[in-house]
């Protein structure tokens, strides 16, 4: 195992930099030619003996000056490199460089979406003798070609080769795909710079449809592991670009193979690789192995990537969205920031942005407004982004105050004002101190109207026209912008729209029109349904009248419709992809019924989510027990708790809140009691309470059942 310490390190720095003078005069010396930088022409170097010097094409700082960067190749990593040419195919120099520019050419012509060049398109035919091979991959790629690839000799192998995955790349990636699998599986494998350009180009432009491509005992993620294996690696001249979608595309178990195997052979690196390294292991949550990794950028001093540069700095960005704070001996610090200081990183804004961020996750505000005064005093000015940080902070805090403080400061700055992160985040603010709890003192409208302001000054007023949410009164005095609102900014408004009308009709226009837009894919409204946050809105709105409940079952019913039509269509995924119902809308269905005293109905519903294997949160387990309460049924309010504290909820105050509508408290906890000593009884449910007051009369109420229960059938069908 590598051990990334400071001391190693710089042992083996000063090591390499003896061996390098000693090297210059006693052993020979390589350098990376453009055309044949993955390959040799000759095994001169292997032939070489213990140690070379190879001079690569990139510049590197090196006692103040820029040179070329040069690298002692060990005797061991000579052995290896021999090891691996020797399972490989044998091509000239030439030839490769021939394959290379096709290759390359297939990739800009899809890229840029034209043609071929006409002098590639010779290169791309096959000769008669690749033709049998090429029916053998159409009809049985894993069986007949497989056995017929085996028969072959390695120099006919390399020769069908080269044409065969160029002609393929371009008429059949699919069958490129599982041509690839196979002939890297074969004992002489393909010279790796070949197959890493087909695996690239492949990703690139045929990923999603080479995922749905079912072959016995892969996955798209183990197809690439088998053919760019790490153990394949050349050793010297390592083509990087292969080297990193291998890095990004395999699992965890095998980046971690993949690092260990480039140190054990001291394979040549180069530092976005070792960048890629260090953001797959910050993906992983290995803070320890991202540093390792950007230490190594620092030991190889390349120009342009110094420990300021802008991909390094990203790179470091990245990894501090994991920093937390800790307290030992020290006193109390953060764990990451203070090693990328000792490193010699000099935090810019956009790393300060973050560190001020995670200050105010640890919930203690004094730390992050010292966080911002040192920012300040370094002369750091505040942007967009630390702005959006202090304002997120005074939202989840509710200190309205200070949220209004940094409005002042934000309006003036036309910079800031225009910001659509910004512009939605006060908008937010705003609902959540008016329209997300409202006073009882406080007219709806005037919230209403005070938000469609504040929207009208930032975003066009045609969607919520389409909506019909704005009021045919509505005439703002000033004129606002035309910008399309933000996902976010559409949803608050919709959201203070239906809190504050508080009416079942209204819920369901809008609503209706809302779904015929996104049916229609309106380029505004439609990206709403991928998540479930307007439609938990619209339950919220359908919940608190008995009205509601068949509105409620359609809604959920649609959301399940969409997902699945989705799913048949085998679309890709540019389309919009709908939510699909949350353990938070199922809650809210739930709770629908329960509110309206359909206790049976409820039960369905519980078991539709049984079917759908949805997971109680604590929620879910409070509006259970409130439902069981109302109801006077202690034996299932006792049942319900126990079963709630198995799954690891305790009760909290909204449990007990449900409890206080027990006319006879005590039997709840006998019935506890008795629950802990045997086994749980069988408990019938209660039957529905009296018909709601807005049925009026008895035919009419058997309509409503009869029509609400084929609802909750066709829902059950959907689920």
């Amino acid at each position: 195992m590598y051990s990334g310490s400071s001391d190693s390190q710089s042992t083996v720095s000063s090591t390499n930099e003896k061996h390098e003078a000693r090297a210059e005069e006693d052993t020979p010396s390589f350098r990376q030619r453009d055309d044949q930088a993955p390959f040799f022409k000759t095994y001169s170097l292997l032939e070489s003996g213990a140690t070379s010097l190879v001079r690569y094409n990139d510049l590197v700082f090196h006692n103040g000056e820029v040179k070329q960067r040069r690298k002692v190749v060990s005797r061991e990593s000579v052995e290896w490199e021999g090891r691996i040419r020797s399972n490989c195919l044998l091509l000239d120099g030439q030839e490769l460089l021939k394959w290379k520019l096709c290759c390359s050419e297939l990739y800009k012509a899809n890229f840029y979406k034209r043609n071929i060049k006409s002098d590639i398109l010779p290169h791309l035919d096959l000769r008669d003798d690749d033709l049998d091979l090429l029916e053998k991959i159409s009809t049985d790629c894993q069986g007949s070609f497989r056995e017929a690839w085996e028969e072959l000799g390695k120099i006919e192998k390399a020769d069908h080769w080269k044409r065969l995955s160029l002609w393929l790349l371009h008429n059949s990636p699919e069958l490129a795909w599982e041509f690839l699998l196979v002939t890297c599986q074969s004992a002489h494998k393909p010279v790796f710079l070949m197959v890493a350009n087909s695996v690239i180009f492949l990703d690139a432009f045929y990923s999603d449809k080479l995922k749905r491509r079912e072959i016995p005992g892969h996955t798209y993620r183990s197809v690439i592991e088998t053919c760019l294996d790490p153990t394949l690696w050349p050793v010297v001249f390592l083509p990087q670009k292969g080297v990193r979608l291998y890095i990004q595309r395999a699992d965890r178990h095998k980046v971690y193979q993949a690092y260990n195997i480039v140190h054990e052979r001291g394979s040549d690196i180069k530092a976005e690789t070792w960048l890629c390294f260090m953001h797959r292991f910050t993906e992983l949550g290995d803070v320890d192995k991202a540093l390792e990794a950007l230490a190594q950028v620092q030991q190889l001093k390349r120009r342009d990537f110094t420990l300021d540069s802008v991909a390094v700095m990203r790179h470091c960005c990245k990894l501090l969205l994991l920093d937390s704070v800790r307290d030992d001996s020290k006193g109390r610090n953060f764990r990451i920031l203070p090693k990328l200081l000792e490193m010699g990183v000099r935090p810019d804004r956009d790393m300060m942005n973050i560190v001020l961020a995670n200050a105010f996750k640890t919930g203690d505000p004094q730390l992050g407004y010292d966080m911002l005064t040192y920012m300040k005093n370094q002369g750091i000015e505040p942007d967009s982004y630390t702005y959006l940080t202090l304002l997120n902070d005074a939202v989840v805090r509710g200190d309205r105050e200070r949220v209004d403080l940094l409005t002042q400061e934000i309006r003036p700055v036309e910079e800031f004002q225009k910001n659509p992160w910004i512009a939605s985040k006060l908008l937010h603010a705003h609902f959540t101190f008016t329209a997300k709890h409202i006073d009882a003192d406080v007219d709806p409208n005037t919230i209403f109207y005070s938000m469609l302001d504040m929207y009208n000054q930032l975003y066009d007023l045609t969607p919520l026209k389409e909506l019909t949410i704005i009021p045919p009164q509505y005439a703002p005095l000033i004129r606002g912008d035309n910008s399309p609102p933000s996902v976010v900014a559409l949803y608050i408004i919709i959201a203070t729209y239906l809190r504050c009308q508080n009416n079942v009709s209204n819920a369901q226009r809008v609503y209706t029109k809302f779904k015929s837009l996104v049916a229609q894919g309106h380029k505004t409204i439609a990206p709403l349904q991928v998540t479930d946050h307007v439609y938990n809105e619209f339950l919220v709105a359908f919940r608190d009248d008995p009205r509601g409940l068949r509105p409620a079952v359609r809604l959920v019913e649609d959301m399940l419709q969409a997902s699945n039509d989705l799913l048949d269509s085998g679309r890709d995924s540019l389309v919009i992809v709908p939510a699909k119902p949350t353990v938070r809308t199922w809650t809210l269905l739930l709770a629908t019924f329960i509110y309206s005293r359909q206790p049976l109905a409820a039960e369905k519903v519980k078991d539709m989510m049984a079917k759908h294997q949805v997971e109680y949160n604590v929620i879910t387990w409070n509006v259970i027990i409130s439902g069981y309460a109302n109801a006077q049924n202690i034996p299932e309010v006792a049942k319900t708790i126990k079963a709630m504290e198995k799954q690891g909820f305790a009760i909290d105050e909204w449990t007990m809140k449900s409890l206080r509508y027990l006319r006879d408290p005590e039997r709840l906890w006998v019935a506890l009691e008795e629950l802990d000593k045997g086994p749980e009884p069988r408990i019938d449910l209660p039957e529905p309470e009296t018909a709601s007051p807005l049925v009026l009369d008895e035919n009419e109420a058997m309509e409503n059942e009869r029509q609400l229960d084929q609802g909750l059938q066709r829902l059950s069908r959907r689920t």
